[in-house]
């Protein structure tokens, strides 16, 4: 094993990934279980997360440590990249101190993000993008909604590490309370989590992954995605991008409709501009994208 090999590990609503990384194309020793099964235990979920990495590393590296590890949560992340605000979608992860406690144990230096924000590297680095100038905005719509904004070259991340959580912003009429504790958040109509929840009520004893094959132009699923839109649409207005990329487990499911969410971006952005040039570009939306993405920023942090 290479000295400057990260342990990536990609931590989401539904599965944790993980991987060493030595490069943007060098990804050894992949794995992905369920987060559920890590963190719905009751017990720390530090301790959690120590042990699933100390057995990971005496299962595949054969008990010698990574050069560091790098973490992403789907969670609102402290601007100094060491405590979980906030995180709606998991239990326990909520104002809780990450890195030092974890260094301490593993003894070896130890980074995080947000989740989106690895990905939105990943998919700079796959899609050939520079990104030294120019906006770049990702959208990503898992088991919550994710959102990363990179300004010439640098992820934004705000006064107090919070910004881009357009997943948080309230819709004015819904009385849904989001996991982040306000009610009627963009989480709670866009996400997939609520994708799921339509589907038990529309198409009972269906499986929620083909309601997109079987029922693709039902009035209901084209009112959903014309909602993912809305905010993303709002964002663009705002930022006036040079590249949006979307992705995200619900937008990779099969059957899903793109060029529906396309033709709905296209009708929220303001004319002639942002929308004459906007450039709009689909995710590959491969398992181990936030596992390389988390390896890289590990990696550029140890330079």
């Amino acid at each position: 094993m290479g000295v400057k090999e990260v342990l990536g590990i990609d931590i989401g609503g539904t599965y944790i990934r993980a991987g060493m990384v030595a490069g943007f194309n060098r990804l050894n020793h992949f794995a992905m279980d369920s987060s559920a099964a890590l963190f719905y235990g009751g017990g720390s979920p530090i301790g959690a997360l120590a042990d699933y990495i100390l057995r990971y590393v005496e299962k595949n590296l054969g008990g010698d440590k990574p050069a560091a590890v790098s973490l992403g949560f789907p969670s609102a992340v402290s601007k100094d990249k060491t405590t979980l605000y906030s995180t709606p979608n998991l239990p326990g992860l909520n104002d809780l101190d990450v890195v030092a406690p974890l260094k301490e144990i593993l003894g070896i230096p130890v980074f995080m993000d947000r989740d989106v924000n690895h990905l939105l590297l990943f998919d700079t680095g796959e899609n050939a993008i520079h990104t030294d100038s120019g906006i770049i905005i990702g959208y990503y719509v898992g088991t919550g909604l994710g959102n990363a904004i990179m300004i010439d070259g640098k992820l934004l991340t705000g006064k107090n590490g919070v910004a881009a959580e357009l997943g948080h912003v309230s819709v004015k009429g819904r009385e849904a309370i989001c996991g982040c504790g306000k009610a009627g958040c963009y989480e709670t109509i866009v996400s997939g989590r609520y994708l799921e929840k339509l589907a038990s009520e529309q198409y009972p004893g269906e499986s929620v992954r083909d309601i997109f094959v079987r029922h693709r132009d039902d009035a209901v699923l084209m009112d959903y995605v014309d909602w993912l839109a809305i905010p993303l649409a709002a964002e663009i207005n705002i930022f006036d991008p040079d590249y949006v990329i979307l992705g995200g487990g619900v937008l990779q499911m099969k059957g899903f409709p793109t060029e529906k969410l396309t033709e709905s971006v296209h009708a929220y952005t303001r004319k002639p501009e942002p929308d004459g040039s906007l450039k709009i570009i689909f995710s590959s939306g491969k398992q181990e994208s936030g596992v390389v993405g988390a390896g890289i920023s590990g990696i550029n942090k140890m330079k």
